[in-house]
């Protein structure tokens, strides 16, 4: 949970938690959930160190640790905090400013669209744009790892060879990693708290007279915690669909959808329905937004890796096609680095 968000809970989480420090988003075990059944439910395309039971493990560990680094200082913690959210309003603007279903191009123009109707930036949140970030980096890593794939059998020198298949393995540490960071964001857009202005309470007006209680961690943690498993979001998990080839347009809808969400959130609490084990209505909801999460998760890694092909390396670039296919030299200036 970001930080201007933290003081409004610690209550609610003391009284519910044992201690504020599990305030985080989705919880350790939504967020590792998440990251492991969106690993098991690769397809065979994707390459086979990526679906090992280890790298399933990694991930889910990693899903959490953008929560775990919280409290570095600052300005690491207020530069990154406001990447966990994005507070859209009722009528689909964040305070006021974008659409979010038609978002600035990139975080500059979104902070002066922001600054023109006097909101901060801070303030609304940059998730949108962390999870465009973190697809268009795994791409680019996916990129890397297909060219040293290649240069282990094609480049010019057993050196050369030798050299490709040790940056091979190096960047499959580098995908595990920048994928099971980001995986804790594509979660985070799946919480319905984290993609609304009603981010804990839901405040005035108030016609419908929802609960006046700040609800956000005790929903995301202590409830999924205690009463969603591995099994159910499994067997809840969609389908496959397709990302589309406008990523931006994907980050814009699977926040839209969720911010939808944050009423009937609301409704279940107010009707009691998070209490216990014993409300299946409120267990059904917190099982399926976190199998949201990781089939959304699935969906963007799969996507991440059919556009690998059309992305470039080096300077000047060089399309991976264009290397997997031979219509080019194997290009091991551009990879190794030249001066």
């Amino acid at each position: 949970m970001p930080v201007r968000r933290l003081a409004a809970t610690a209550l609610a989480a003391a009284l519910v938690l044992g201690t504020a420090s599990h305030a985080f988003a989705w919880g350790a075990t939504g967020h590792r959930i998440i990251g492991q059944e969106a690993i098991r439910a690769l397809p065979a395309e994707i390459p086979g160190f990526l679906r090992t039971p280890q790298a399933m493990e990694q991930i889910g560990e990693l899903s959490r640790e953008a929560d775990r680094s919280r409290g570095a200082g600052n300005p690491h913690d207020a530069d990154l905090d406001p990447g966990h959210f994005i507070d859209v309003g009722d009528d689909g603007r964040i305070l006021g400013g974008p659409a979010i279903t038609a978002m600035p191009a990139d975080r500059f123009a979104y902070d002066a669209a922001l600054q023109a109707v006097g909101a901060d930036p801070a303030k609304a949140g940059y998730l949108y744009y962390t999870l465009v970030d973190g697809w268009q980096q795994l791409v680019k890593d996916f990129a890397y790892w297909r060219i040293d794939r290649v240069g282990e059998t094609r480049a010019a020198t057993p050196e050369e060879r030798a050299w490709c298949a040790r940056d091979r393995l190096l960047r499959e540490l580098i995908i595990v990693r920048d994928l099971g960071y980001w995986s804790h964001f594509v979660g985070d857009a799946s919480m319905p708290l984290h993609a609304s202005v009603h981010y804990n309470a839901w405040g005035e007006p108030n016609p419908k007279g929802y609960t006046r209680e700040k609800i956000h961690s005790p929903f995301e943690s202590a409830f999924v915690g205690k009463y969603v498993t591995a099994e159910a979001v499994r067997a809840a998990m969609p389908a496959p669909e397709p990302v589309g080839p406008d990523i931006q347009a994907y980050a814009s809808a699977y926040l839209a959808h969720t911010q939808t969400l944050a009423e009937p959130l609301f409704a279940l609490w107010t009707a009691g329905e998070f209490k216990d084990e014993s409300h299946a209505r409120g267990q059904a909801f917190a099982t399926e937004q976190v199998a949201a999460g990781a089939a959304r998760l699935r969906d963007l890694i799969v996507a991440a890796w059919r556009a690998s092909p059309e992305a470039t390396i080096g300077y000047p670039a060089v399309k991976v096609s264009d290397v997997e296919a031979g219509r080019v030299p194997f290009p091991f200036d551009e990879l190794f680095g030249k001066e």
